[in-house]
């Protein structure tokens, strides 16, 4: 049985369960979702995994199929660029007011991560990137100081709930992360430049490319 806290609804605990499942794999595209397994495993009742399940397909990550229940839809190419569209203009509006409010324990904190990314992806430990560059964006989405802009961007950002590297052998993750790292060095350099327009700029229109949208369907 998952332990769950009393300081968080319960659909949102079930919410991150399913999502962990398919993050890992253990639900692909195309599988139903195991309602009975899900209320055992976390000792809860049909109510909320079933908003759990609701919210994700209104979502777009599940399909509700009449009298058969929810299965693992994914994200297409083009809900991909789609959400590419919308995440690069909230992201680099969240870094541009975040800019004069980052303090020096911020950039140092984004300097070890970007460290750690960078060990991360010489060692071939892609998922361990993963988390890290989650952790590098959010440092200064918190600081941005506008919290419906946060709201929106958490929103989105649980659409990649996995990565999705398609087809692509190891070496070639490989180059990708390590280019979207050198695209993470030069956000950071910006920030220490203080130069808030530039950073706005980049993340929109370099780092979230609707070219590089295609690698983060699955």
């Amino acid at each position: 049985m998952v332990t769950l806290g009393s300081y968080r609804p319960l659909k949102d605990l079930v919410y991150d369960y399913i999502s962990r499942k398919i993050a890992q794999d253990e639900l692909s595209v195309g599988d139903r979702v195991p309602e009975p397994m899900i209320c055992e495993a976390l000792g809860v009742s049909r109510t909320p995994v079933r908003e759990a399940l609701i919210q994700l397909a209104s979502e777009g990550y599940l399909e509700n199929i009449p009298r058969r229940g929810f299965r693992v839809r994914g994200i297409s190419d083009e809900s991909a660029r789609e959400l590419y569209e919308i995440i690069g203009p909230l992201d680099g509006h969240a870094a541009a007011l975040a800019c004069p409010h980052l303090t020096p324990d911020d950039l140092h904190h984004m300097q070890f991560l970007w460290d750690s990314m960078n060990l991360a992806i010489n060692s071939h430990m892609f998922e361990r990137y993963d988390g890290f560059q989650k952790e590098f964006h959010r440092i200064y989405q918190q600081r941005c100081g506008n919290k419906r802009l946060l709201k929106l961007l958490e929103a989105q950002d649980r659409a990649f709930m996995k990565p999705g590297y398609g087809e692509l052998n190891s070496e070639a993750i490989y180059e990708l992360l390590a280019k979207a790292n050198r695209e993470h060095a030069h956000i950071l350099e910006l920030f220490q430049a203080g130069a808030a327009a530039e950073v706005e700029n980049y993340i929109r229109d370099v780092h979230w490319s609707t070219e590089n949208a295609r690698y983060n369907a699955w």
